[in-house]
């Protein structure tokens, strides 16, 4: 057929352009999935630079291992359930997936794979709630139950998979990191606090090896959280500036608010960026930029203020992901449904009720289902820690046989 003809056939017009409005989606999902991946980048320095040095080598075999873990326990059973709990549509997924038989340029695999770098991110979070003392197989099989059915049971139940609970939560301020958080929570209550952190009850500092470290970690952080909030729009067409502005606000307002509170404090104002950058997930397509800013101000006051209260409660969090994670989410998606709103400048159609049901829901089934994990896990393994000999001469030796900075 001649160029002439082909062109000349409405059919043939329809059928390029949507090929190429595909091909634009795939691409589109790939590129924000890489920026998200490269997330785990930012938790690796996060964390590492917040942990003595004696346990970096072990931090960071726990990020590549969630997502190593994560990328199979999501091809096999987390991305499907998901969306489904039919037993058939398992069955179906797991033929798939051998052979080379998807459609419209593979874009299902697109939207597998931007799913897992999400999934990712929740195991991860946990990471820096428990370090400098958690068993390495204990934290393998936590990995793989969080990113195989913890986390993507509770997608299911959200308005991404069933919509059986309806909120809002564009990007998951409650879905991923506010359950990451409080998952977290469960895990540090059922493993106890490392060994000299309280005296007498009271807390003593433990401070981390490197704290440059963790400030560049938070920067990759929020370069990623473009891939994270801009991305969760699953489609070229439907990308908004909206998302964009407001995440850049809201890290500003985190920043800002956590630097205030903590009086200058440089690790408290690093974390205090990404709380912010958290708090906006929820309503980062809802509300408007000056929503935004004020939502991410609120997120950075909390966390040096949460972070303490965690402490007086004699909880170990070694990378504060309570207050970053956790209860920045919760405070995120509640003041969605506050600037929301029409009248505050916000787009409309959240729901404050929903979103103060959708925070109890997140509260309660990350801490009870991280503490039954946590017990279970420990059953399994003999329990949950390393031995107070391990404890002391570090993780990377007792586990990994290899320290982050051999002595010459």
């Amino acid at each position: 057929m001649a160029t002439a003809d082909l062109f000349a056939d409405p059919t043939n017009i329809v059928t390029g352009l949507s090929t190429l409005a595909t091909s634009g989606d795939v691409m589109f999902l790939v590129l924000m999935g890489v920026l998200v991946f490269a997330m785990q980048l930012g938790f690796a320095l996060l964390e590492g630079g917040q942990v003595r040095k004696k346990n970096v080598n072990n931090v960071m075999m726990k990020n590549m291992a969630d997502w190593l873990i994560g990328a199979v326990s999501w091809l096999f059973i987390g991305g499907v359930l998901s969306v489904s709990l039919i037993p058939a549509d398992f069955f179906s997924w797991w033929g798939q997936i051998f052979t080379t038989n998807f459609a419209d340029n593979g874009i299902e695999l697109a939207s597998w794979f931007f799913g897992l770098v999400f999934a990712a991110t929740a195991a991860t979070i946990v990471s820096g709630g428990v370090a400098e003392r958690i068993k390495f197989k204990s934290y393998l099989l936590m990995s793989i139950v969080i990113t195989a059915i913890l986390y993507p049971l509770f997608v299911y139940l959200g308005p991404w998979g069933s919509g059986m609970i309806p909120f809002n939560d564009y990007a998951g301020s409650f879905i991923v990191h506010g359950l990451g958080g409080f998952l977290a929570l469960g895990a540090i209550v059922a493993l106890g606090p490392r060994i000299g952190k309280f005296v007498n009850k009271k807390p003593i500092s433990i401070p981390g090896h490197n704290i440059p470290m963790s400030v560049f970690g938070a920067f990759v952080l929020a370069i990623g959280w473009y891939g994270f909030n801009v991305g969760s729009s699953l489609a070229l067409g439907d990308i908004s500036g909206l998302v964009c502005a407001t995440t850049t606000l809201a890290m500003a307002g985190g920043g800002i608010g956590a630097l205030l509170a903590s009086k200058d404090d440089v690790l408290f104002t690093a974390n205090g960026i990404v709380a912010g950058l958290v708090a906006i997930c929820s309503g980062t397509d809802v509300v408007s930029p000056i929503g935004a800013l004020i939502i991410g101000l609120v997120a950075g006051i909390q966390v040096p203020i949460v972070y303490k209260i965690v402490e007086k409660m004699g909880l170990d969090d070694v990378c504060g992901v309570i207050p970053v994670h956790g209860t920045a989410g919760i405070l995120g998606g509640i003041l969605t449904g506050v600037f929301g709103m029409v009248a505050l400048g916000g787009a409309g159609g959240v729901s404050l009720v929903n979103q103060l049901i959708a925070a109890g829901l997140t509260v309660v089934y990350g801490t009870g289902l991280g503490f039954g994990l946590g017990k279970l896990v420990g059953g399994f393994t003999g329990g949950l820690r390393v031995t107070e000999e391990e404890e002391k001469m570090g993780l990377d030796l007792a586990e990994h046989k290899l320290p982050a900075y051999p002595d010459e």
